[in-house]
């Protein structure tokens, strides 16, 4: 078993674990930073950037379609999925090149690979073959999108995650997305208009982070007008049925049963903090099992122990992630000299508090401005 005694370690080597060791090496040589899985973060990987790629194709095909309102005769359209999706990977792939790159040029003695686990408040095993000790460190492990119980074991191949997608070869001829939320309605919209037969089915009528009633009504006419989407569906059973799923359903009083080639499950993501140990930390957890910290300095408690970016629980988008990064890593090497880090100009500020509120229960600014001048 080797052992390493540190400065700083950092856990995660994803946009927020890697914004924490840029900020941390300002103070100290003597940090690492561990991974347990692949790098090329979450962005990179299987978030916004091929997301964004697929959108894009998504966006093509749909002016396509519509440029006969402005006049414009096109011949049959026609979707080369297989083509589609080499582009996806490809362009993904050179993405998380780039990220690589930076990862390995760090140096070697900086950089450890494994599952780490906390074995007290300082000590750290990472996998099978290293014991870190750190004077502080810094949590960055990310989060999963979280599958229903039982889904796995019933339906095999047949399910995927957001993640999957961007693996794929070819278009499917038809999916079943469950979740309402932002994911959710971004793959199904770019499935829908790249051909694919989908059918999105949402809980208790949510449409993404919308609250307003007047928006969340205009937003269901809008979503429900260009595919089958059913924000407060009643699922009866999701099964395996021969070569693909089989979904029945309720609909307007009526039973339904749909046959899909594969599920999609966008219900949402969970912090991975599983397999961590924080019950050997002496870290103080709230009764959803968080640590409780301030995300102004990253320090959960009065503690040595930092975290930031998705396994915060707190906004789950790139640049709030470089930033919690930055100030935890900057806080952690320059410990016990905390100091209040101020962050980006938010995307949306809230109108209602007039304050950089979370945003869970209130609209941004800009949809309430649109609310305002339009009327919807």
């Amino acid at each position: 078993m080797n052992t390493l005694h540190v400065d700083v370690a950092i856990i995660g080597a994803g946009t927020a674990g890697m914004s924490a060791y840029r900020a941390a090496r300002e103070h100290t040589e003597n940090l690492v930073l561990i991974e347990g899985g692949h790098y090329g973060t979450t962005c990179a990987r299987v978030g916004c950037m091929p997301s964004k790629l697929l959108i894009a194709a998504a966006e093509a095909a749909k002016n396509t379609h519509e440029a006969h309102r402005f006049g414009v005769r096109t011949a049959q359209v026609s979707i080369d999925g297989s083509a589609v999706m080499k582009r996806v990977r490809d362009e993904r792939d050179r993405f998380v090149g780039l990220v690589i790159e930076t990862v390995i040029s760090w140096p070697l003695e900086h950089r450890l690979v494994g599952t780490a686990c906390f074995l007290n408040a300082h000590q750290l095993q990472v996998g099978d073959h290293s014991i870190v000790t750190a004077d502080r460190i810094v949590i960055a492990t990310g989060s999963h999108p979280v599958i229903p119980e039982g889904w796995i074991e019933e339906l095999d191949h047949r399910l995927v995650i957001n993640d999957d997608i961007f693996d794929w070869d070819d278009l499917p001829a038809s999916i079943a997305v469950f979740g309402g939320g932002v994911i959710g309605l971004e793959m199904a919209q770019v499935l829908h208009h790249l051909g694919v037969r989908v059918r999105q089915f949402g809980h208790s009528g949510a449409i993404g982070p919308l609250t307003d009633p007047s928006i969340l009504n205009y937003g269901k006419a809008l979503f429900t007008s260009e595919y089958s989407f059913a924000p407060d569906s009643q699922v009866v059973t999701v099964r395996r049925d021969g070569s693909g799923v089989a979904v029945t359903y309720n609909e307007s009083g009526l039973a339904h049963s749909e046959h899909f080639e594969y599920v999609l499950a966008a219900v949402g993501r969970r912090p991975n903090l599983q397999g961590l140990g924080l019950e050997y930390s002496g870290l103080p957890i709230d009764h959803f099992g968080q640590p409780v910290f301030n995300r102004a300095t990253g320090q959960i408690g009065d503690s040595h122990i930092f975290i930031a970016g998705d396994v915060s629980g707190d906004r789950s988008i790139l640049h709030e992630a470089a930033d919690s990064g930055r100030i935890a890593g900057d806080n952690a090497g320059r410990f016990p000299d905390i100091r209040v880090r101020p962050r980006r100009a938010p995307l949306g500020h809230c109108l209602q508090c007039s304050s950089n509120c979370s945003g869970r229960s209130h609209l941004s600014s800009a949809m309430q401005i649109r609310h305002r001048i339009y009327g919807w």
